[in-house]
């Protein structure tokens, strides 16, 4: 305790002390009356002892005396007490009066404070319910933690993969620029070459033809001389039958054969003489027929020879001709579409996508249902058909909040589609922005049933530095540079400095298609910057987030895992997202 508070509280008690005595006179008290001397029971009882009655007294007086001495000085004593004790009180109320100034002081003082107390207190409290969200959401956080560190590994590593692939690719370009070069030189070459085999076939062409003229001209003459062996033969049998006539005429006119003998004999010989001018003519013919069999083969193995030439030719001609289209085709990689061009084929086989929902909304959970729709295209690897839509304003948003669904179904419609086609499913890509719908129809059956045409993605994307973008919603387009992003090959980097814009003012944003200018499909635009690049989908599905749609929909299943979704945008690069 403070010492001056110790001796205001002595004072305090001595005042108390001095104002609870009584100085009143005792009940059996005797009072002296008219000078009359008192004289006190003990004086008494020692004069009835037998002392003496003034020596008593004498006694008694000197006593007196020592003690009016000793009073007197107590007196003073007192005196000088009392004004000390006077001066102690006064200061000790002045120090009193001052220290209830300060108790009043600090009374203010711990009004105010405990005022700032209770406000310190309510905003503990609120500090406290703050700390609590904090430690539970650090408990997810730790919880998440885990997949989270997975994915910076996978991250880490597909970021190596990237760099390699990166500097490959570099080299690969290079490369392929010298080959290009190269190819420019040698299909100038091819082209000389070709000229010349023209030339060349040209000559064997006109020779071939020189040919057949002759052998024309010698199958004429064949020709000519066996119609007049065929006129001989003809001639030699009406000779025959005229010589059957004759004989005949001989045994009919047997009983003259005497007279006509010579007669008849005369036109034996006349017809032997004929038939053997006939074999002769025969024989000629014969010799003619065999010369013209001679040079017949003569001109059949030059025109042989003439084919194993032409045959030559046509090999080399053949092989210009493979390697002129092989150099066509490497080119045709090279050929671009027009802006329009592009724009008019999505515009011709875009397809409506449309999702049916229910979901709870509001203070007390009130059912809504909603519809979504939005303009997509269908897609297509090997025997895989897809559609990929950003999800933004879909059921499976994510951003600002994901909703709490009851129910969703889906379906594909196009005006060149003869039936719509179910969504019976969705899934999530490793950007969960990113939804891809597996249409599970065979894209040549497609092909088939419709007159649709299915986009792929480009095999080189990086082949041109340009792209088309094109805004599905509101039906606009503009061309624009892109680049592959350095860190993440899963992105690719939309300029916005050099567009050139075709229908007016037009700013890419989320959801829009990004195209090559071959009219592939590159991407799909996560933000004004960045594209979600259509590649190596089948190993980018975010694990164990496939969602059945219709009927079997688990509502349960697909809030967790969009709650779950929307932590992992947390885990993207700023730019992304």
């Amino acid at each position: 305790m403070n010492r001056s508070l110790l001796l205001v509280v002595c004072d305090f008690l001595l005042l108390s002390i001095l104002a609870l005595a009584r100085f009143d006179v005792p009940k059996d008290a005797v009072i002296a009356k008219d000078q009359q001397k008192i004289v006190s029971k003990e004086v008494v009882e020692r004069i009835s002892d037998g002392e003496n009655y003034d020596d008593v007294v004498a006694e008694l007086e000197a006593t007196n005396e020592t003690l009016l001495e000793n009073l007197s000085s107590d007196k003073d004593d007192l005196v000088k007490q009392k004004l000390e004790l006077e001066q102690q009180i006064a200061l000790r109320r002045q120090e009193l009066a001052d220290k209830e100034n300060q108790l009043a002081s600090r009374d203010a003082t711990i009004a105010q404070n405990e005022a700032a107390i209770e406000a310190a207190k309510v905003e503990s409290e609120q500090l406290e319910a703050q700390r609590q969200e904090i430690e539970r959401k650090r408990e997810a956080l730790l919880q998440s933690n885990a997949a989270s560190k997975k994915e910076l590994e996978l991250l880490a590593k597909n970021l190596a993969d990237a760099k390699k692939r990166s500097d490959e690719l570099a080299a690969l370009k290079e490369r392929q620029q010298k080959e290009a070069e190269s190819m420019k030189v040698e299909l100038a070459v091819t082209q000389e070459k070709a000229k010349a085999e023209e030339l060349r076939a040209a000559e064997a062409k006109a020779l071939l033809l020189e040919e057949k003229k002759r052998s024309d001209a010698l199958v004429a003459s064949t020709t000519k001389i066996d119609e007049r062996i065929d006129n001989l033969n003809r001639d030699l049998k009406q000779d025959l039958a005229g010589v059957g006539q004759e004989l005949r005429g001989v045994g009919q006119e047997l009983k003259g054969v005497g007279e006509n003998i010579a007669g008849v004999g005369e036109r034996i010989t006349s017809v032997s003489n004929e038939v053997t001018s006939v074999k002769q003519d025969v024989s000629k013919v014969g010799e003619e027929v065999q010369g013209v069999k001679e040079t017949v083969s003569d001109v059949s193995q030059e025109v042989q020879g003439v084919g194993s030439r032409v045959e030559t030719i046509q090999q080399d001609v053949n092989e210009q001709a493979a390697a002129q289209e092989e150099n066509f085709r490497k080119l045709s990689e090279r050929q671009t579409k027009t802006v329009n061009e592009i724009f008019s084929k999505y515009e011709e086989n875009k397809v409506k996508l449309t999702f049916d929902y229910s979901h709870t909304s509001g203070l007390f959970g009130k059912e809504t249902a909603d519809t979504f729709t939005m303009d997509t295209i269908i897609m297509v690897e090997g025997t895989f058909a897809y559609s990929l839509v950003h999800a933004k304003d879909s059921p499976f948003r994510l951003d600002p909040r994901p909703r709490k669904l009851i129910k969703v179904s889906g379906q594909i419609t196009s005006p060149k589609l003869k039936t719509p086609i179910p969504v019976k499913e969705i899934a999530f890509m490793d950007d969960p922005r990113i939804l891809i719908v597996p249409l599970n129809v065979n894209p040549a059956e497609l092909r088939k049933t419709s007159s649709i045409e299915l986009f792929g993605s480009p095999k080189n994307p990086y082949l041109f530095d340009e792209a088309v973008v094109v805004d599905a919603k509101e039906g606009r387009f503009g061309q624009t540079d892109f680049m592959r992003d350095e860190r993440d090959a899963r992105y690719i980097k939309v300029s916005h400095t050099r567009f050139a814009f075709v229908t007016g003012a037009f700013d890419p944003g989320k959801g829009d298609l990004v195209f090559s200018q071959k009219g592939e499909v590159l991407g799909l635009l996560v933000n004004r910057d960045y594209a979600f690049h259509v590649k190596n989908l089948g190993a980018r599905i975010h694990g164990g987030s496939r969602t059945v749609m219709g009927s079997t929909f688990n509502a349960s299943k697909a809030n967790d895992l969009t709650v779950s979704l929307k932590k992992k945008l947390f885990g993207l690069n700023n730019k992304f997202r």
